[in-house]
């Protein structure tokens, strides 16, 4: 084998080793950002736990209720259920919007209308999340935010605007941060009424939220 045809397969040699690396980035990069859906995709309410509850009527005020009862029904701690008021004020305002992309959305009772894409409910919450009825029924929707951030690592130790961001899938946690202190008010507004009316109405013992 001469010189020439030794360069040539070097630079063969060396094409084919680029390639595989580039392969190989490709494919880590792509098990990666399939790792970051397994954490934060939704999944199903274990149905072996406490059911929440809708008995405060509609209207944001009652809808930010329906996120506290839930947050208690599951055992959510302060903090969890802080993260889903600061969500819900940050995408809606705690109003229940429905969508004309979403023909059943309309037919459920709603504070307004919304128009991305095909996100429904207090949390605009997309189809991937449930039912148009599931995802604009407050207490299930919230049930649903709970379940996912309960799938996020170490999120018992992280302050709500994270948690809010990460389950809502937002790269600006710094935009939830700003509800935070409205949402800690209503929480302790709300929180005796919410524990007084919990479901069948019998009162929810105050360790249920540690």
């Amino acid at each position: 084998m001469d010189e020439r045809t030794t360069d040539v397969a070097e630079v063969v040699e060396a094409s084919r080793h680029r390639t595989r690396l580039l392969l190989l980035a490709v494919l880590t990069a792509l098990a990666v950002a399939a790792t970051a859906l397994v954490v934060v995709w939704p999944t199903p309410r274990d149905a072996s736990g406490p059911a929440s509850c809708q008995v405060f009527g509609a209207g944001p005020v009652n809808n930010g209720k329906s996120v506290i009862a839930a947050g208690i029904a599951a055992r959510v701690p302060e903090s969890g259920i802080l993260a889903g008021l600061t969500a819900a004020m940050q995408e809606t305002e705690l109003r229940n919007l429905a969508n004309p992309t979403v023909p059943d959305s309309l037919v459920v009772a709603h504070d307004g209308l919304g128009l991305d894409a095909d996100a429904v409910g207090i949390l605009q919450q997309r189809s991937a999340w449930g039912t148009a009825i599931e995802r604009m029924t407050p207490s299930t929707a919230a049930d649903h935010f709970y379940a996912v951030m309960r799938t996020i690592d170490g999120w018992q130790n992280l302050q709500p605007q994270f948690l809010a961001s990460l389950v809502q899938r937002s790269a600006w946690p710094e935009v939830y941060a700003t509800r935070v202190p409205a949402a800690r008010v209503f929480y302790r507004a709300h929180l005796d009424e919410v524990l007084a009316a919990h479901c069948d109405g019998a009162p929810v013992a105050a360790e249920a939220l540690s």
